[in-house]
């Protein structure tokens, strides 16, 4: 008695078995909820590794200051500046000028303008 099923109808319906997995699988995949920072998030962090390495190097050259290195005192206030500590800046370079003399560059950092979001 001859086979009632015609033959070569498995391997198609495989096929779209397959397809229809995969395209089932892909679907749960984007389910799953992935963080991807923003922008703004990825430039807040990046300003803050900044802020995080200045108040380190701060905290070094607080250190070596003391002693009149004009290269040290000249970072120091630049950081101080770009830190936003425009108390501690302006009291360093005053400091400094009485310690060691007068440096124009410390003067300079030592009245750098407040920016007006800041006041």
């Amino acid at each position: 008695m001859p086979s009632v099923r015609a033959r070569g109808q498995l391997l198609p319906i495989l096929g779209i078995v397959v397809l229809v997995l995969f395209t089932l699988g892909n679907a749960a995949a984007n389910l799953i909820p992935v963080h991807r920072p923003t922008l703004a998030e990825q430039r807040e962090d990046e300003r803050r590794e900044y802020v995080e390495q200045w108040e380190l190097r701060i905290a070094e050259l607080r250190g070596t200051t003391g002693a009149c290195h004009p290269a040290g005192a000249h970072e120091l206030a630049k950081l101080l500046v770009m830190a936003g500590r425009w108390d501690e800046v302006r009291a360093f370079a005053g400091g400094y000028e009485q310690r060691c003399g007068a440096d124009p560059v410390v003067h300079h950092w030592g009245e750098a303008p407040r920016p007006r979001s800041a006041r």
